[in-house]
């Protein structure tokens, strides 16, 4: 099966930037990275954190997952692809368009 993922920075805050993000699936959610660029969290469109869920790229573990698989699922490729592309552009991307299996 093959599922695709939009991603676009939305706000940049002084907690880092956030990203509001859609599969083709139509399943959508925001996400925050740290202005260093290695940790996410899930959050509002607002930028405040949503739980405790997080990841650290530098540990690679999500810490404090959600119960909800579907959800820490989502979160992963979400913050695996930013972090993947702005490992690549050597800074945090704008816009991220992503096909995966």
């Amino acid at each position: 099966m093959t599922a695709s993922l939009t991603c676009r920075k939305t706000l940049s805050l002084d907690a880092g930037s956030v990203y509001a993000w859609e599969t083709a699936e139509g399943v959508t959610g925001n996400i925050l990275i740290d202005p260093e660029g290695s940790v996410a969290r899930p959050c509002t469109p607002e930028g405040k954190a949503l739980g405790d869920m997080f990841l650290d790229k530098k540990v690679g573990n999500v810490e404090n997952a959600d119960p909800d698989p579907k959800l820490r699922r989502a979160f992963l490729i979400v913050a695996s692809a930013v972090f993947q592309e702005g490992e690549r552009q050597g800074r945090l991307p704008d816009e991220i368009t992503r096909t995966y299996w």
